[in-house]
Formats: C-alpha cells, structure tokens, sequence
C-alpha cells in the first residue's frame, strides 16, 4: 500500500518531506483551559480539579476516593482527612475543516494544496498529543468526515483521506458551520482552512462557534494574485463556482479601488472574528510550510 507522504505518480507531490512530522513533533495546539475534554487522556490543561499527586487544593474525603490522594500530612497535624486536587490535564477535540470549493484550486500553489498540508500537519499534531481528530472537506454541505480517531496509529489513514479531497463546485460555508456546531454541542478547536469567498460574510457562521465551548481559527488562504493582480486592459471575469461573468477594464483607477475594497474586506474579516473571540491568520498560498508557515503559527501563539 502507498505511504501518502509519497506520490502515487510522477506528477504528484507529497505533502511533506520524509522528516517534516518527526521535526514537528514537539509542537502541540494551544487549547484554551476553557475547553471541555476527557480528562483521562490528553496533555491540555483544564479548569478540572481533580485527585492528584501535585496539588494546588483540597477538599473533604468523600466515600470512594483514591486513598493515594489523601493528604496524609494535613491528617496527622489536624485530624482531618482532604484530598489533595490538582489540575487535571485533558484531551480535546481538534475539527479541521477544509474549504474544497472550486476558488480553492486557484492560486500558485493552489490554494487546496496549503490547506491539505495544514490540516495534514495540525491533525498530526493533535494525534501525537492524544487529542480527538475530526476532518471534513466542504463545499456547499459538510462532506464525508474523517474521524474522530486518537493516537499516532491513525496517521497513515488521515494523510491518505486528507490527499484524496475531491473540489466541489460552490461553497455554503455559514450553513456548514451553524450545522457543524450543532451537530458536535461538546465543542472543541475548530480550524477553518478556507479562502472566504463567500457572500454572506462570518457573522452567522461564527455565531455558534464561540467561547466557552469552542476556540476557533480562522487560517484565510491568499494567493499573490489576490493581493496584487498582474491583469491590465479589457477582460472578461469569471466566477469559478457560479460562472457568472464580468466585463471589466483593469486601469491603475480600478485596480486602486480594488486595493481599497480588498483592505476593507480583510479588515471586516478581522473585526468579525475578534468579535466572537476566533482567531484571524492570513496566509498565502506560496509560502513554504515548514519555513513560513509553521513559525507564524507560532508567532500567533496557535502552536507552542
């Protein structure tokens, strides 16, 4: 069977370098305490107080508790029998939602390309420290789901699914959100890779994707053209996904209101996900993962 850090044909490139996992490794998501997981596993910190060795509380013996957590020190100064509590460290779930629409091939790498590789490179991580993972493509509904897996084990399987998304032709991405949210009430990270050519805007897509139960990133995936389109003269335009077309003529007059409407638009994205407390990250599509990518995710404080 072919590793899917491998092409499959000559035309095909892997995702990652050989080594690009095992260098990635000690990285980790940071989750916010505020999430809900299972706190048998995993490596997050929690706001869970629970029976343990390394202490930061206690509370009264209560019938069925661990005699190992007894505090017998306290017992012999004052005759009474605590438990010692600690912070309980937790798995969580990490969702990777990967925008498969038909704007996503576009871009030099397409778009699609970046978006696989993150996702490939998050959900490693998330594996690696015990979290849950969850990975969906989506154009205008939620496509078949990844998961959820645990463990390294699962890795080979999710490079292979995460290689073999297929585009769809439009996206819906506020009606995949608000049914994603309801469909997993536990919460969790949630990671949208996506360019955001949308027509509705965040606002009711993020709406139920807030704190306490959910801690959203937003990665925008940019391509160069985007930001400084190389187009001049008289040009018919085509929508990638509706088809609908546009005679324009590109002169520095409308390539200036361009560059102006384009600052508004990433602006209002910002604005929009700090309102409901997600994480905003622009990224463009040529930038190499391991020496770009990965340290500005850093620098975001989104890994550590």
């Amino acid at each position: 069977m072919p590793s899917p850090l491998r092409p499959n044909a000559p035309s095909e490139r892997p995702l990652f370098d050989e080594l690009f996992l095992r260098r990635i490794e000690r990285m980790s998501l940071q989750a916010q305490r505020t999430l809900r997981g299972n706190p048998a596993s995993g490596e997050h910190r929690s706001q869970r107080q629970l029976p343990a060795t390394i202490f930061s509380d206690h509370r009264p013996y209560s019938s069925g508790d661990d005699l190992r957590y007894v505090d017998w020190h306290v017992y012999a100064r004052q005759n009474q029998v605590l438990v010692r509590l600690g912070e309980a460290e937790q798995d969580v779930h990490v969702h990777l939602l990967v925008d498969a629409s038909q704007s996503m091939l576009l871009g030099q790498p397409p778009r699609l390309r970046l978006a696989q590789q993150l996702s490939g490179a998050l959900g490693y991580l998330a594996l690696a420290h015990s979290d849950r993972v969850h990975v969906v493509p989506f154009g205008p509904s939620a496509g078949r789901a990844f998961g959820p897996v645990q463990g390294k084990s699962q890795t080979v399987e999710l490079l292979r699914f995460i290689t073999q998304i297929k585009p769809q032709p439009t996206t819906q991405l506020t009606a995949v959100l608000q049914h994603y949210a309801r469909a997993h009430p536990q919460g969790g990270i949630l990671v949208i890779c996506s360019d955001l050519l949308v027509p509705d805007g965040l606002d009711e897509a993020l709406r139920l994707l807030s704190p306490p139960r959910w801690q959203t990133l937003v990665l925008h995936l940019l391509d160069q053209q985007d930001l400084q389109p190389e187009l001049r003269g008289s040009l018919e335009l085509e929508d990638s996904e509706t088809g609908q077309r546009l005679d324009l003529t590109l002169d520095a007059t409308t390539l200036a209101a361009y560059q102006r409407n384009l600052e508004a638009w990433r602006s209002q994205l910002a604005r929009t996900c700090s309102r409901y407390a997600a994480t905003y990250a622009p990224l463009m599509s040529h930038w190499p993962l391991e020496q770009q990518v990965i340290p500005y995710l850093r620098l975001r404080r989104l890994l550590w």
